[in-house]
Order: C-alpha cells, then sequence, then structure tokens
C-alpha cells in the first residue's frame, strides 16, 4: 500500500511538472523511476493516466480523478501524522475552512473564538467559496470544510465526493431596508408594503452570489410589471449593508445577513414573497469525521445555531 501511495504522490508531481525530466529533477529521483511508478499506476488501473506530447505529459480524465484522490490521501495523512506527533513538535498545521459571505460576516467569530480555545495546535484559515466550486474544492482537498449552502443545486454531489451535510438552519431572502426607512410609513390595512411602493426606491444588488441580481430583476418585474431602479451592484457585504444603513436603498438578502448591522439597524420589508428557504449548514469529507477538530467545529455550530433558532 505505501508504494502505491509513493507512486500516487509522483504522479501527482509529474503532472504539476508537465514532463517526467522536471519531476525527478523535483523529487530528486531518477526518470525511469518514475517512468515505472507511472507504468506500475496504469497497470493497477487498467488505464493510461497520462496523455504524452512534444512538450511532456498532461492528465487523461481519469488520470484527472486519481489526482484528486490522490491530494486526498496526501491531506488525511498531514492531519493523521499531525495528530500522532503533536506531543513531539511545536508545528500548527492548518484546518481549511471556506465559508461563504454571510458566514464571514461574523456568524463564526464566537465559533473561532472557543476552537482556538480548544485546538491550540491548529491554524484555523478561513478562505471564501468560488461559487458553484465548493464540492471539488473539499474533494481534492483545497479545503477541509465548508459552511454553505447545502448543495441543494446538484443534489448528487455529495455522494459523487463522498461528503457528509450537517444542516444548521433553514433561510430565506427577504427586502431589506435601515429601521427607519420611509417605505415603513406606506403600509396597508394587513400591515404589508404595497407593492408600487417598492418602485419608489433605489435598489442595491449584492453580487457577491449570482442569484441576488436575478431575483431583483424576475422578482420585480413578475409582481409589478416594471423592472426596480437598480442604482448600485456591489460584491461586498460590510459596503452593502452600511449603503443600507445610510440611505433609501432596499436589497435582497438572506435574512441571516443582516445581523452585523446596528445603529440603525436592518430588518426585513413586510412584503409577501413566498420566499423559497434554503438550507445552510456545514460540509466535509467523510474520511475527516472522527478527526477531533472537525467533531469540535460541528457541535460549537449546532450549539450556536440552536441557540439562535430559538430566539427567531
Amino acid at each position: 500500500m505505501l508504494d502505491q501511495i509513493t507512486h500516487l504522490f509522483r504522479l501527482r508531481t509529474i503532472l504539476a511538472e508537465g514532463s517526467l525530466r522536471r519531476a525527478a529533477e523535483k523529487l530528486n529521483v531518477t526518470q525511469p523511476a518514475l517512468s515505472r511508478s507511472l507504468a506500475q499506476l496504469e497497470a493497477r488501473f487498467g488505464q493510461p493516466l497520462v496523455e504524452r506530447h512534444a512538450r511532456g505529459v498532461v492528465a487523461t480524465a481519469f488520470g484527472t480523478r486519481v489526482l484528486a484522490v490522490s491530494n486526498r490521501i496526501e491531506r488525511y495523512w498531514e492531519i493523521a501524522e499531525h495528530e500522532l506527533t503533536s506531543d513531539q513538535t511545536q508545528f500548527k498545521m492548518r484546518m481549511r475552512i471556506g465559508a461563504g459571505p454571510l458566514w464571514r460576516s461574523g456568524i463564526l467569530s464566537p465559533i473561532f473564538v472557543e476552537m482556538q480555545k480548544r485546538h491550540p495546535e491548529l491554524i484555523f484559515e478561513v478562505v471564501p467559496l468560488t461559487f458553484g466550486e465548493t464540492a471539488k474544492d473539499l474533494a481534492e482537498a483545497r479545503l477541509d470544510v465548508a459552511f454553505s449552502g447545502m448543495l441543494s443545486g446538484n443534489p448528487g454531489e455529495t455522494g459523487k465526493y463522498n461528503l457528509i451535510r450537517h444542516k444548521l438552519a433553514e433561510i430565506s431572502n427577504e427586502i431589506m431596508a435601515r429601521e427607519d426607512h420611509p417605505i415603513f410609513n406606506d403600509l396597508d390595512s394587513d400591515a404589508l408594503v404595497r407593492p408600487a411602493a417598492l418602485l419608489d426606491y433605489p435598489w442595491i444588488v449584492y453580487t457577491e452570489w449570482p442569484i441576488y441580481g436575478e431575483i431583483t430583476q424576475h422578482m420585480i418585474y413578475e409582481r409589478l410589471g416594471r423592472n426596480a431602479d437598480i442604482r448600485m451592484l456591489c460584491q461586498n457585504l460590510l459596503v452593502t449593508l452600511t449603503m443600507l444603513q445610510q440611505s433609501d436603498n432596499l436589497c435582497f438578502l438572506p435574512e441571516f445577513a443582516i445581523n452585523s448591522a446596528r445603529a440603525p439597524r436592518v430588518v426585513p420589508v413586510p412584503f409577501t414573497l413566498h420566499p423559497r428557504r434554503a438550507d445552510v449548514g456545514i460540509v466535509h469529507r467523510k474520511e475527516l469525521s472522527d478527526w477531533a477538530p472537525m467533531q469540535t467545529l460541528i457541535d460549537l455550530s449546532q450549539e450556536l445555531f440552536s441557540r439562535r433558532n430559538k430566539n427567531v
């Protein structure tokens, strides 16, 4: 088995360098040794892993799959080795955490404060998610865990990539405005905003996730037959919230995006939308289920959202 792992790691270097010669130089092994490793892997799997061309080699489609698995194996070995040697070394390993913009707005801060206390042997690296690439980034070990939607756009992704999901909450998108916005003075007998009033004010479209632009354009037109008066497109959540606090703009946002906006608060506009609710939570690779920091992260997240849900 160890020989196979060595061959897999050599394959990764071959593909990263795009050349057996350069890979041999980097690994300080002979080129014939690399060729034998590649031949043994191809014999083991029964199909070619690389395609040769004039300037070197590139991965076949199957070679790309094998490369992704080797990355996962290496990451799992790094984690296991760190657990086994943490009492003998001061080396700190990183826990790679992907988080969508709403999560990074402050929701996860109390969790990471506690994680630092419980796992001083780790560095917590929090990075933005790439839209549409979360499952792949987890599967190829660029991330260990992600805080995001539950990959509902492609239900087969979790099974395909051997991922585990932990639901934390159910959210919906709402029209948001500052709490003293004049639109709240224009309510009907049911204490709802008149639909036409939505056209009286400028709109911000939060564009870090493309869906919010689609919601803004389609919902207003479908309900009122006219487009919203969009005055600003903004990728940054903090800037979006600040603009809502300081102006008469309206904006579609998920309900838990507004928690950090205070003085004045940003609140939902009472308007009947029949919004579609979506599950959000934690997604990680199955083989990391027994990793102690992962268990801690899941427990703390579930505790936090259990308290939040009770206060809703």
